[in-house]
């Protein structure tokens, strides 16, 4: 499949965009995570008693309670960093932008709203419903997620 250089540049600008939020919340929950190991370490250095000792307990339980975010973050970055490796195909996969009649997603990873060049995109996983029931459809094809139709408009 050859895509438009307009369809190439799109995909490229969302694929970057996504890249730099995901990258940019990990080196947020690294900044948190350090502040937390901090302060459990300071609390634990200065005083010894019972009430010191559950903050430094509920510093640690934050610092684990974020580890798993942390891990999915780097997934989601390693996947968003490889995109350029994936040869476009006629079938919807991890990279493509999806057009639908109620929005535009980018298959890649998971997330909030974002805007680029004026439109708004909503990131996607492999794993998400929505990936799951496009996938192998064409233009003007409809699918059902959780209640909610979406008609394909295009995919690149």
């Amino acid at each position: 499949m050859q895509l438009t250089d307009q369809q190439q540049s799109e995909k490229q600008a969302v694929a970057a965009r996504l890249l730099t939020i995901k990258e940019n919340s990990y080196q947020n929950m690294l900044a948190m995570q350090n502040a937390d190991m901090n302060e459990a370490e300071e609390t634990n250095d200065n005083v010894q008693n019972m009430f010191e000792d559950g903050k430094v307990d509920q510093s640690i339980n934050r610092v684990e309670a974020r580890a798993s975010v942390v891990e999915a973050l780097q997934h989601d970055i390693r996947v968003l960093a490889n995109l350029d490796e994936i040869e476009p195909t006629e079938e919807i996969q991890l990279g493509d932008v999806i057009i639908t009649d109620k929005g535009n997603f980018f298959v890649g990873a998971a997330s909030d709203e974002f805007e680029v060049n004026g439109k708004k995109y909503r990131g996607i996983s492999t794993d998400s419903p929505l990936y799951k029931a496009l996938r192998g459809k064409h233009n003007g094809d409809t699918v059902e997620v959780n209640g909610t139709s979406f008609t394909l408009k295009d995919s690149y």
